[in-house]
């Protein structure tokens, strides 16, 4: 049953937690888990705000149209889209994880280091993070690929 207006809303069908998981890459599904909703909640935070697009700044898309972001939250999300948009250099990837680790401080997780994981990031077109921090006073640990 679902509460909305608990303080700590959650979506329980007899004991078990709705959970977020990868099951393909960029493709993600809805299952029933029976960790428990805090490690369950931070997950959902961390993909919801790298794959939420943010807006992309005026001088980086100069067509509103093509700027993509939410209409009612337009700085909601990560502007990593736009960073996929040019060449992989080590600029763009220097970009890519500040952007990450902005993103999840300014959606409430805290303490947060995003690295690039060096075990899975054997290729060059592919970025693959390592996200640990603080989300509701537990520490976490998270390998997501973009």
């Amino acid at each position: 049953m679902c509460n909305p207006a608990a303080a700590r809303p959650a979506c329980r069908s007899e004991g078990f937690m709705l959970k977020l998981i990868q099951i393909d890459n960029s493709v993600f599904d809805l299952v029933f888990d029976e960790a428990s909703a805090d490690d369950a909640a931070i997950q959902t935070v961390v993909y919801a705000v790298l794959f939420t697009d943010a807006e992309a700044p005026e001088n980086r898309v100069p067509d509103r149209f093509e700027r993509r972001g939410w209409w009612a939250e337009p700085e909601a999300g990560t502007g990593i889209w736009h960073v996929r948009r040019q060449p992989l250099s080590q600029s763009a990837r220097r970009e890519a994880l500040f952007m990450v680790e902005q993103a999840l401080l300014d959606h409430g997780v805290s303490a947060v280091t995003v690295t690039e994981d060096p075990v899975v990031a054997g290729n060059v077109s592919g970025v693959f993070l390592r996200i640990s921090g603080l989300h509701n006073g537990r520490q976490f640990n998270v390998s997501v690929p973009l």
